[in-house]
This record gives structure tokens, sequence and C-alpha cells, in this order.
């Protein structure tokens, strides 16, 4: 399959929506708390008009073919700032990462994260590594990021009180 990628524009909005819902389902398999949440859809627009269409430090990466009358995939890039302590300079952080399933392991994914790849390192932002959470029970995922180069480097532990 022949995929390409592109920046969504706001007129893309309705389309990410269904992919988040999708994302969010596959999310909470695994941890409830990534349902959908009240208001998700609206807050989510106002955030994707607001801060990530034509911005220089963020943007979601759409996947299409021709083969297809849908989106097969969506990505949210942002520009993190350097850390107060640590010499974690500027990098790019992904925020969510979703295939649809009828489109996993047809190359969706790769051409996603190097459409953001290439994004991260042009001007104005130019950074040097990105990073993407995964859940920890996630290892469908954990092997896909591996297997396209990413290394895992830290590991988020947590207490519920």
């Amino acid at each position: 399959m022949d995929v390409r990628t592109r920046h969504a524009t706001e007129a893309d909005g309705d389309e990410i929506l269904e992919l988040w819902h999708g994302f969010t389902a596959h999310l909470s398999k695994y941890d409830e708390r990534y349902s959908h949440g009240d208001q998700a859809d609206d807050r989510w627009l106002s955030y994707f008009e607001n801060q990530l269409v034509d911005s220089k430090y963020g943007t979601v990466l759409l996947a299409e073919s021709d083969e297809a009358d849908e989106p097969l995939g969506v990505l949210e890039a942002r520009v993190m700032g350097d850390h107060p302590i640590f010499q974690l300079e500027n990098h790019g952080y992904v925020n969510g990462l979703f295939v649809r399933e009828d489109h996993r392991q047809e190359g969706v994914a790769a051409a996603l994260l190097d459409a953001a790849a290439e994004w991260f390192r042009e001007d104005p932002r130019e950074v040097n590594y990105y990073r993407i959470d995964v859940l920890a029970d996630d290892d469908t995922a954990k092997r896909m990021l591996e297997s396209h180069g990413l290394e895992p480097v830290e590991h988020v532990y947590e207490q519920r009180l």
C-alpha cells in the first residue's frame, strides 16, 4: 500500500476525532483511565484549532492512501522545552500515535514516525531526539517502536492513593 502523510488542517478535525476515539478505546483496554472523557471532543477540537493548526511547535500528521476513503492513522507531535535542571535540551514528543486496526502492519505507523522525525529536524525546531509514551502492558506498541529504531529510556511508576 502506498502511504503518504500530511499535516492536518482545521477541516480535518472531525476525522481526527474519530481516530482519537479508536486510540482511547485501544488505551482503555490497558487502563480504564484512558477511556474517552466527558466533553473530550470539544476540548480536543479547541486545543487542535488553537494550538496545533499552523503552529511552529506542534502538529498533527495524518496518514492516507488512495486505496482508503478515510485517514489510516494519526500522530500528534509537539516540541518540549529545555529541562531546568537536567541536560535534556529541547526535544520532540509524540503525544499520540494511532493506526486503524485494519491497516496495522502496512507501514502506516512507520510513515507517521518518519514524517514526525523529519518535522522535528526542520527549522525552527531542530531537535535531536523525540520521545513517545507507551502503556506498560502494550507489548505490540513496544515491539513496533523498537522495530522502528526507538529505544526505551525511562520507566514511569505510580502508586494509587
